[in-house]
């Protein structure tokens, strides 16, 4: 039990620390805008790279299926009727 409750305040003392230093009125508001910028920075990053990637798997896909496709039909008794 003793663990939990120093896990608890621990937790508490670092978010008023946050809170403390994001509201700030010296320098809260440039923090703030400043960590603002940082995250829609990394979120930006995040989408461009989560958009690459999906074009690249979607190109091998795409890839995947037609050469299956093309073996199938390889495969595929020839049905046609012979003239």
């Amino acid at each position: 039990m003793r663990i939990r409750t120093l896990m608890t305040f621990s937790l508490g003392a670092a978010t008023g620390a946050g809170a403390m230093y994001l509201l700030d009125p010296d320098s809260g508001e440039e923090r703030r805008r400043e960590l603002r910028r940082d995250a829609f920075q990394q979120a930006k990053q995040g989408a461009v790279t989560a958009t690459k990637a999906g074009a690249e798997l979607t190109r091998d896909l795409t890839a995947a299926a037609a050469e299956g496709y093309r073996e199938a039909r390889a495969d595929a008794p020839d049905d046609r009727p012979s003239t």
